[in-house]
């Protein structure tokens, strides 16, 4: 082979190199971008409805046909003190024209009832933590359209062993998911001190006193002077958000404004929602 012939070849050869060189970086940067895809692809985010498994794409976490069938509150007669759905045309519903509360104000977006106890049901007990996304932006909604206002925001706590147990707390990704939306600061100033007897089937005294001496506020500072908005995923009786309202106020909060996800609406509902709370608990077969 003459010179010339030996130049081609060695010039050959360091372009080959030179190429092998830049494919690398290029095929682990597809290696990376494929493996993220197939874990998304897979994961159970956004890809499937969670009411009808009706495919989304990425788009959301319940199709536009399923959400209008929620029971959102906006449409229904409530209650002007606690926002709960009432059963006639009063402007307060019976518990808050007898009881002096301690919150000052209450709201929901739905009644407890239908496919929210299920979405509610897999977000709190089935790990599917992605939805406070959906449940978060829709308690933002109802602020703004509520024309609430708050200082900070605060949570109901709950055991770090019952943490650990249920692996997050719920209303703490909630308080989370809201403030990164509304830029209103998250306090962490609660603390639930001890676990207390299940609240579902006892009655609103038996729950007030379930509660007694369960809940104490951590930094005083961060609600002093401030107004509160608690937020919660269900109220039922409406005793969690009174006992921890009550602690707050005697922390010197002037005010406290309970939001909530969901709402049991009048007497004659508890005992249904109740029921169907208790039957979406039960383990999916996939889940014994």
């Amino acid at each position: 082979m003459d010179n010339e012939g030996k130049t081609i070849t060695s010039a050959n050869d360091d372009i080959k190199a030179e190429d092998t060189k830049s494919r690398k970086p290029f095929i682990k940067r597809v290696a990376e971008a494929f493996k993220k895809f197939v874990t998304e692809l897979f994961s159970d985010e956004t890809w499937k409805c969670e009411l009808c498994s009706k495919e989304l794409f990425g788009n959301g976490y319940i199709c536009k046909e399923c959400e209008e069938k929620l029971p959102y509150l906006k449409d229904a007669k409530r209650c002007n003190h606690c926002g709960r759905k009432t059963d006639y045309a009063e402007d307060y519903c019976t518990a808050c024209k007898n009881i002096l509360t301690e919150t000052d104000l209450g709201r929901s977006v739905f009644n407890y009832e239908g496919k929210i106890i299920l979405l509610i049901t897999n977000f709190k007990f089935r790990r599917k933590a992605y939805l406070k996304k959906f449940f978060a932006e829709e308690l933002y909604k109802v602020y703004k359209e509520e024309n609430l206002t708050a200082d900070v925001v605060c949570y109901i706590p709950m055991t770090e062993k019952a943490i650990k147990k249920r692996g997050y707390n719920q209303t703490e990704l909630l308080a989370e998911e809201f403030s990164s939306l509304s830029g209103i600061p998250v306090a962490d100033a609660l603390k639930k001190t001890r676990d207390t007897h299940k609240q579902i089937g006892l009655k609103r005294k038996e729950r007030l006193e379930n509660l007694k001496g369960s809940f104490k506020v951590t930094d005083k500072e961060a609600v002093k002077g401030k107004t509160v908005l608690l937020i919660d995923d269900v109220t039922t009786t409406g005793a969690t958000g009174e006992v921890v309202a009550s602690y707050l106020k005697k922390a010197g909060a002037i005010k406290v404004v309970l939001l909530t996800v969901a709402s049991v609406g009048s007497d004659k509902e508890t005992g249904l929602r109740r029921k169907e709370a208790e039957d979406n608990r039960k383990p999916h077969k996939k889940e014994k």
